[in-house]
Parts: structure tokens; C-alpha cells; sequence
């Protein structure tokens, strides 16, 4: 009997693990989007004639997007089965990829990184429904902490691989396998299985209560999405101007600059691993949220301006780890912060478009600041004051939690 039981036990473990490295799959093909435009944009506005805005347009394009419409959309999904929406996003995305390859003109590249933004929408929003639908209990906590990875490790394989595969094969090439690699993804999450209705809805909860009640029960994932802003908003802020200052403090030429910033944000993702580890041993995420207060404190060390390059970018790997961490316990935490089921969707789509919003409006204001002040040091305020008020309202977000998910017990 015992065997009996260990053996299903193992059974249920590899289903697990490899319906979640599907799911996992999708988001880093997914958000391959936003870097992948970045080691070709030289290539493109030479041979497609663009100007410096129109290249920027491109590249930014797919945070615009989720800035927008991602709350429209996850109430647009909220009736449709994930598992189907999973693929057909990834299709899209795909699909617009072979579009932008063969692209001859501005309005042509414009039309294929629009729907191939709106896929992405679409992949972030359902693809943690589904990890929810997986279980429960540490296993699943676990996961979504790994999940909250699936950001950087996209945005550096876009980086990366587009780097080398387009001085191989030319930016369309590398175009061309980027969709193609995102189609086979979406191939194999064709075998991921439907989602019982009673794991997306809830119609005897919350759920079926009026509008003003429906408005009152995302305050706490509204607060969690505001918090996360913050938190994009201060790594997209440091990683903007920190090749910058590298160039400027130490003269370090650009692209030294700009590799060295990449590899350190890079090396972040093992925060998110850790973020994981603790969380599967009973670390509470109010906890973990406050190790956002170690950004400042490197952003202070980081862009100080004195004690030679190793500490500034030892200091600025510190910004990464923490970033990471809380990044990944924030996506750990949605459950915390919903009331039903039903809200899952919503909340993801929250956080994924006041994410975008704080990544696309904190770098311009920070290099406002520095210019205002001329000088680098006020990178540090500034993001001690951003990141302080993240803390407050990530804590408000899973002060309490009143959905009944064992997940979410044993996260808390």
C-alpha cells in the first residue's frame, strides 16, 4: 500500500513538473518580445529606414500594450478556457513574429508588434490561471515564485540569442526563428489539459455579487498590481541609466557598458530561485517584501560615484537579486490577494498592466531628477521613495487573506 501511494505520489510530481514547464515556457517565449527588438534595432532603422522614435516605438511597444489593456483583457478571458487562450496567444505571437520578419515597410513592422503585443497580453494573464489550477499547497507556491523568473529570462534570451543569431543569419532571420521557436512552444502547450469550470468561476462566491462589490474586491489586487509597479518601475529605472553612468564615472565605452548591465541583471534571476526555496519552507511574503529596501540601499552604493567600479557593480547586483526576489513573491502572492477564484484573472491582469505602467513612467522621472540635481547620487532618494511606498501598499495588498486556497494558508 505504501509503495502504491509513493508511486502515485511520484506520478502526480512529474505531472506537475512538466505541465509547469510548459506553462513556464510560454511566459519566457512570451516575453521574448520585449528584447528581442533591442540587438537589432541598428539593423532596422537602416534597412527599413526609421527614425530613433520609430526603433524605440517597436522595442517598447509590447509594454505600451499590457499598460493599456491589460485589466480590459483578463475581463475579456475571464469566460474563455486558459488552456485554449494559452495557445491561441502564443499563435498569435507567432504568427505576428513571421509577419515582422518579412516586414518591408514601418506600418507593416507597426501592425505585426501590435498583435504579437496583445498575444503576450494574453499569455501573461491566463498562463498563472493555469499554474493555480495545477494544486495547491508549497509545491504550488513554489511555482509561482519560479514563475515570477519568466520575465528576465525572456527579456535576456531575446537579448542574447537575438544578439548572436542576427549577426549569423540578419535580423530577419533571427525574426524568423523567434516565431518559429514560440510556435513549437505553442505546439506543445496544446497537451496541457482543460480546466474544470469550478477551478475559473466561482458563482456561489463573491463572484455573484453586485458591481460596487465586484470594484471593492479588487482593492487589494489593485494595491498589489500598484506595489509591483514600483518594483518594475525602480529595476527598468536602473537599467536604463546605469550603462549611462557606467560610461560617464568610469569610462567604460558603451557597449562594455551595456553587456555589463545586461549580465547583472541576468545574474538577478537567482533571486527569484531563492525567493522560491523560502517560500516552500514557510517564509512569509510580508517577509521577503521587505527586502524591496535593499534597492535603494544599492541604488545609494551603486550610483555614489566613489569606491571604484567593483562596488558599484557589486551594489548593483544587489538591486538585481532583490528586485527579483520581490518580483517573484509578488507573483507567488496574488492568491493572498483575491476574495474568489473568479478574480484570479483580473488580478493577474492587474499586475500586469500597472507593472507596465510603472516600467514605462519611473525611468524618465528618475533621469529627470538626475538632471535636475546634475547629479547621479539622486538615484538613490529617488528610489528609496519609490520603494518605501511599494512596500506599503504590497503589505496592505496580503495583510489578510480571505480566499480559502491551501496555497495560500501556507504562504502567509
Amino acid at each position: 500500500m505504501q509503495s502504491t501511494s509513493e508511486e502515485l505520489e511520484r506520478r502526480e510530481t512529474r505531472a506537475f513538473r512538466w505541465k509547469f514547464c510548459l506553462i513556464y515556457l510560454a511566459g519566457v517565449f512570451a516575453a521574448t518580445s520585449m528584447g528581442k527588438m533591442t540587438p537589432i534595432s541598428v539593423a532596422l532603422r537602416a534597412d527599413l529606414s526609421l527614425s530613433l522614435a520609430q526603433v524605440a516605438l517597436l522595442t517598447s511597444l509590447v509594454t505600451a500594450v499590457a499598460a493599456v489593456l491589460g485589466l480590459f483583457v483578463s475581463y475579456l478571458l475571464r469566460p474563455l478556457p486558459p488552456h485554449r487562450m494559452l495557445v491561441a496567444g502564443l499563435v498569435v505571437m507567432g504568427l505576428a513574429g513571421l509577419l515582422c520578419a518579412r516586414a518591408d515597410s514601418f506600418a507593416a513592422m507597426l501592425g505585426g508588434r501590435l498583435a504579437e503585443s496583445v498575444g503576450y497580453v494574453v499569455v501573461v494573464i491566463v498562463a498563472p490561471v493555469l499554474l493555480f489550477a495545477l494544486g495547491d499547497g508549497k509545491r504550488l507556491t513554489g511555482a509561482l515564485a519560479i514563475w515570477g523568473t519568466f520575465m528576465p529570462v525572456g527579456l535576456a534570451l531575446g537579448s542574447f540569442a537575438g544578439g548572436v543569431l542576427s549577426a549569423w543569419l540578419d535580423w530577419r532571420g533571427w525574426l524568423t526563428v523567434a516565431a518559429a521557436a514560440t510556435l513549437v512552444v505553442a505546439a506543445g502547450a496544446t497537451r496541457l489539459p482543460a480546466v474544470p469550470v469550478a477551478a475559473r468561476t466561482d458563482a456561489t462566491g463573491p463572484g455573484s455579487q453586485d458591481r460596487a462589490a465586484r470594484v471593492r474586491r479588487l482593492a487589494r489586487p489593485v494595491s498589489l498590481g500598484a506595489g509591483f509597479a514600483t518594483v518594475s518601475g525602480s529595476i527598468v529605472a536602473f537599467v536604463t541609466l546605469y550603462p549611462t553612468y557606467l560610461h560617464e564615472e568610469f569610462g567604460l565605452s558603451t557597449e562594455s557598458a551595456g553587456t555589463l548591465t545586461g549580465v547583472v541583471s541576468l545574474a538577478g534571476v537567482a533571486g527569484g530561485f531563492l525567493a522560491s526555496w523560502l517560500l516552500v519552507r514557510g517564509v512569509r511574503v510580508t517577509y521577503l517584501f521587505l527586502v524591496a529596501l535593499l534597492m535603494p540601499a544599492g541604488a545609494f552604493a551603486a550610483f555614489a560615484g566613489a569606491g571604484g567600479l567593483g562596488l558599484s557593480v557589486g551594489s548593483a547586483l544587489i538591486i538585481a537579486l532583490a528586485n527579483e526576489l520581490v518580483v517573484a513573491t509578488v507573483f507567488a502572492a496574488v492568491p493572498l490577494a483575491v476574495r474568489a477564484t473568479s478574480d484570479l484573472g483580473a488580478a493577474n491582469g492587474l499586475v500586469a498592466q500597472l507593472g507596465s505602467i510603472g516600467a514605462l513612467a519611473t525611468p524618465p522621472l528618475v533621469g529627470l531628477a538626475v538632471t535636475a540635481v546634475d547629479g547621479w547620487w539622486a538615484v538613490g532618494p529617488c528610489l528609496l521613495g519609490v520603494c518605501v511606498a511599494g512596500l506599503v501598499l504590497l503589505q496592505i495588498a496580503v495583510r489578510q487573506s480571505a480566499y480559502g486556497n491551501t496555497s495560500v494558508k501556507e504562504a502567509a
